[in-house]
């Protein structure tokens, strides 16, 4: 990225602290005794947000084995029996689980995650790892905002959106993942707005530029008007860029009223504090709210 401010900065070792701080969590249980009568009981156990997502992890690897047998029984593939479907999966089992290890993050399936956690879990567990740390990456960098203005945008069209994201992030210097977001909305909604009103303009010179050429041709005088089909193609550029237009200033209004309801600064000890984009020189032993 061109700029000095990142709109994310993802501190890796402070959120896996988070992540693995553990914690009582409660559960009731309501059940009939043998006598017929309705009691509750209270079960604890320790936890944390990584054990959690490991635990679904698992029961995910679970889930879409079992729904591929099932699919594999199905008429398309050809009714197979049970045995039948396990047999083949497990002819594919070894090459899945190959291409977990091989494949770009993007591109990794579920079905060869649960081929390789089958024979490897702590395989499985490590190819998740590199998969979220691969979408930490792609939020950081702006990647993943870009993908909102087309599938395959050319280099320099790239460059042109982390510039407008550098740009709005450098001015706001975003405060965690909530005012990123807005910075990534607020650039999404600008680029689309732009390219709109290119669009609109370009629709409608064209149209006037063709309509005069027919003109010159037949020898008329005055600009005839466009086929209502053109007509409609043109408003309709006016009325996306209209929109991403009020979609920016929206979002602009969201990040202000935030910074404006944000809590209280207190400052504890003097020395130079950054409240909202600017800098503020304040003495010790001074609350400021």
């Amino acid at each position: 990225m061109s700029g000095e401010t990142h709109p994310y900065e993802v501190n890796r070792s402070e959120r896996l602290a988070r992540r693995r701080e553990m914690r009582i969590k409660k559960r009731g249980h309501g059940f009939i005794n043998p006598e017929g009568e309705s009691a509750t009981a209270e079960t604890e156990r320790e936890t944390s947000i990584d054990l959690a997502e490991k635990r679904e992890f698992v029961t995910k690897l679970a889930r879409v084995y079992a729904a591929t047998l099932e699919f594999y029984k199905t008429e398309p593939m050809g009714s197979l029996s049970h045995v039948e479907a396990v047999n083949k999966w497990e002819a594919q089992k070894a090459q899945r689980a190959e291409d977990a290890l091989k494949q770009v993050p993007s591109k990794v399936t579920w079905g060869e995650l649960a081929s390789l956690g089958e024979k490897d879990l702590a395989a499985a567990l490590g190819v998740w790892s590199r998969i979220c740390e691969a979408a930490d990456d792609e939020l950081e960098s702006g990647a993943r905002a870009v993908m909102a203005i087309g599938d395959s945008p050319t280099p320099y069209e790239r460059a042109q959106f982390v510039a407008i994201r550098d740009a709005f992030a450098d001015e706001w210097k975003p405060r965690g993942g909530v005012e990123a977001a807005l910075i990534d909305m607020l650039a999404i909604a600008f680029s689309l707005q732009m390219y709109w009103t290119a669009i609109a303009h370009r629709r409608a010179t064209q149209t006037h530029d063709k309509e005069q050429a027919l003109v010159l041709k037949w020898e008329s005088e005055g600009w005839k008007s466009p086929y209502q089909s053109e007509a409609d193609a043109v408003e309709q550029a006016h009325r996306f860029a209209d929109g991403y237009n009020r979609q920016f200033l929206r979002t602009l209004r969201q990040m202000r009223d935030l910074r404006r309801y944000a809590p209280p600064v207190i400052v504890n000890n003097g020395g130079q504090v950054n409240v909202a984009a600017q800098q503020v020189n304040v003495s010790s032993d001074v609350s400021e709210r």
